[in-house]
């Protein structure tokens, strides 16, 4: 089974609008391998450019999104996937699968998000930038395949944390739930909600 982190990019407010994906793989508790690939939006519209710094010229030429999912569907279908802020990414997924009448992988999902919460709840915001500055992950964020690699590396050291070598497993040492996407809907991933600390002047 594979476990692999994820983070899409979009054009625009639109969920189904992805523009980019990245992709970071973990076995044996490291990170083995990462991927990136631009996807042609269905609509040349993009909005979110001051974010991610992709525009509709860098995606022209590009796959779209069936055929870029192609390539690593074999990995996600059965696997277990991570995003940090997995309710976007999976909806993402869900949305454009939609639109293209495809299926959308079967598979469990983590959100690092919450995983991180209950790992560091010290922390005074657990945003990517700010969980991977704490953990020394060097990161251009909004850049896709940057924000997957930081999102798999975060997991690995919480499993440190946790002494769960297999993610898989991260049930059965924290009180976070598992999502999942399924044919026809999802479940959310779920964790009970920390007090947030202070931050300090």
């Amino acid at each position: 089974m594979a476990i692999v982190a994820i983070d899409f990019e979009t054009a625009n407010e639109q969920r189904s609008s992805a523009c980019a994906i990245g992709l970071a793989w973990i076995e044996d508790g490291a990170v083995t391998r990462t991927e990136a690939r631009f996807i042609r939006p269905a609509s040349p519209r993009f909005t979110n450019s001051w974010l991610h710094g992709i525009t509709w010229d860098d995606v022209r030429t590009a796959p779209e999104f069936p055929d870029v999912m192609a390539e690593f569907m074999d990995d996600l279908h059965g696997g277990l996937v991570l995003a940090h802020n997995a309710s976007f990414d999976m909806s993402v997924i869900r949305h454009v699968c939609a639109d293209y009448g495809i299926p959308a992988p079967v598979c469990d999902y983590l959100c690092t998000v919450n995983l991180s919460r209950h790992t560091w709840p010290e922390l005074y915001s657990h945003k990517l930038n700010v969980v991977s500055e704490f953990l020394g992950i060097a990161l251009k964020h909004h850049d896709a395949h940057d924000d997957a690699r930081a999102c798999a590396h975060i997991a690995v050291a919480a499993g440190e944390v946790w002494d769960c070598f297999d993610l898989n497993d991260i049930p059965k040492h924290t009180p976070i739930r598992l999502g999942r996407l399924f044919e026809g809907g999802y479940e959310p991933c779920r964790a009970p909600r920390l007090k947030r600390p202070v931050r300090s002047v």
